[in-house]
């Protein structure tokens, strides 16, 4: 029996380990590193290592970050896998360069000095040219891309033999846009509005033979007490209709900043019902935020939550009580009348890491896009679901884009973006709609990804959790559970609250009509009293 019973268990962990292999990817029990000079290029707001260092988690367990300036002999063997980027000066560190040198393990250079290490190194056939600046097309997997024309590429000179991965071409003459020779990748020119190319190369780069499942979310965008119930419907309707599963990215409280007005969803019961409706049709819900709004000049659905967008700085705030405060009122709000988030966005995506870092305590899941910069806002995506980083459990990419009714060519960069990300092997992303617009909109980009065969994210398929205070929602296989205490309920609570009012109004009423009562007797004690002293004298 005991026999048995350790062949189960050695079953079981065999069937998880294959499970989480299986998840996320072949290597991901391996560690990188990101050498770089400075974490900013100069004249942008982006930070291209923080957004490479998330990245990354989609192939390794850990990644870590030094600058050429910190670097000291010998780290480098503790790291599975090394990249260089944004070296914008000569790297005079030569324990780095010689440590690189002696590295068997892969190294993927992004951009400026490789000469630098190429000259050091001397093991390479490849040799560093010149910059182009009139580069107009990239060629990979017989697809190509156009960029911008004031970009400056770096052109390496290569041999037959050099395994050339993508090339780039100024109109007169191709070169190598990513290689790799030996143990060593190189890509000319790294951006990451442009970046599906080399994020795609990161699979061969990591030797990776397993991908997650190709799926394209549509999400109906800043859905709030206000919105039209009717389009709501039609929306759901049409999904439904055409076996489209879809996001509801849901603002449970409206404030109107101009009045000072401040709607939760339960004082709209028809739209309460409406959401249950379109949960019933396919839709999984995600709060977005609890106001979409912060201070007393923003409206819901326009302004910010979790950036000073005026200052573009972070919110004064703690962080962490003002974020936890927030999603606890919201995700409350819903559970308590029958509607259930499986995730969370950002408003506009502004959050800094600490926000996210308090959004990973209480959500399995993020939906949208990243603020790679903590000091500024701006934002970049990525092609894959990231998971188990050091910021998020679970990040779901936004990636294609929106619909912009004012832009005659809305459609057309969707279908663009998509076209892009299809180029990369085990990509995920999706669009979002604002319910305000014409439907054909939404239509017309069904209908196309539909025609390429794409297949539709069923966030309630997932394995999504939310966990804050006494507040439980969990799904898996398209079942919800979810548990709360009611008698911290926000209605048990307003109607106590309202009882209270109505007590103190009570009260005070009682107090004003003695007061009255004493008032008048006294002023006819006086009069009377008077009258009697006026008799007394005449007498």
């Amino acid at each position: 029996m005991m026999y048995k019973k350790r062949i189960s268990l050695v079953l079981i962990i065999i069937i998880f380990f294959s499970y989480t292999s299986f998840s996320y990817g072949d290597n991901r029990d391996k560690k990188s590193l990101i050498v770089y000079e400075r974490e900013k290029v100069f004249g942008y707001n982006e930070n291209p290592v923080n957004h490479l260092n998330e990245l990354l988690y989609v192939f390794n367990e850990s990644v870590s970050e030094i600058s050429t300036n910190d670097y000291e002999s010998g780290y480098i063997n503790n790291f599975d896998y090394i990249f260089i980027i944004n070296i914008r000066n000569d790297i005079n560190n030569t324990d780095f360069l010689n440590d690189l040198s002696n590295f068997n393990n892969k190294i993927y250079w992004i951009g400026d000095k490789v000469e630098n290490f190429l000259d050091f190194s001397g093991k390479y056939d490849i040799s560093y040219d010149s910059k182009n600046n009139n580069i107009t097309k990239l060629f990979y997997k017989n697809k190509k891309i156009s960029v911008n024309t004031t970009y400056s590429f770096n052109i390496i000179n290569a041999l037959p033999s050099t395994n050339i991965i993508a090339t780039m071409s100024d109109g007169y003459n191709i070169y190598p846009f990513i290689l790799s020779e030996k143990n060593l990748y190189y890509i000319s020119r790294w951006d990451l509005e442009d970046s599906y190319i080399f994020e795609d190369s990161l699979n061969d780069f990591y030797e990776r033979k397993k991908f997650d499942k190709e799926e394209v979310f549509v999400r109906i965008e800043d859905v709030h007490p206000f919105r039209n119930t009717k389009k709501l419907r039609e929306i759901a309707d049409y999904l439904y209709k055409e076996n489209v599963p879809f996001i509801i990215a849901l603002i449970p409280t409206y404030v109107d900043s101009k009045t000072g007005n401040i709607n939760t969803l339960d004082l709209k019961p028809e739209f309460i019902e409406t959401i249950k409706y379109m949960q019933q049709k396919g839709g999984s819900v995600i709060l977005h935020g609890y106001t979409h709004q912060i201070g007393n000049e923003e409206i819901s659905g326009e302004g910010y939550e979790f950036w000073d967008i005026k200052n573009d700085e972070p919110i004064k705030e703690d962080i962490n009580i003002y974020v936890k405060n927030r999603v606890l009122s919201g995700v409350r709000l819903c559970v308590e009348n029958g509607i259930y988030p499986l995730g969370f966005e950002a408003p506009h995506y502004a959050m800094n890491i600490y926000g996210y870092k308090e959004i990973k305590k209480y959500f399995s899941t993020y939906v949208g896009q990243y603020q790679n910069n903590n000091d500024n806002f701006t934002t970049s995506t990525f092609p894959y679901t990231i998971k188990n980083s050091d910021t998020f459990n679970v990040f779901i990419p936004e990636n294609l884009g929106f619909i912009d009714s004012k832009d005659p060519f809305t459609i057309d960069l969707i279908k663009e973006n998509f076209n892009k990300i299809s180029m990369v092997r085990g990509y995920n992303g999706g669009f979002f709609f604002h319910p305000y617009l014409d439907i054909k909109y939404l239509k017309e980009c069904v209908q196309f990804l539909k025609n390429n065969d794409v297949s539709f994210l069923d966030l309630k398929e997932k394995e999504n959790y939310i966990k804050v205070d006494d507040v439980s929602i969990i799904s898996k296989d398209g079942k919800i559970t979810y548990s709360y205490n009611k008698s911290k309920s926000i209605s048990v609570n307003k109607e106590k609250s309202k009882f209270e009012t109505y007590i103190k109004y009570i009260n005070n009423a009682v107090v004003v009509f003695l007061s009255v009562i004493l008032a008048l007797f006294l002023i006819i004690f006086i009069v009377f009293r008077a009258m009697s002293k006026h008799k007394f004298t005449r007498r």
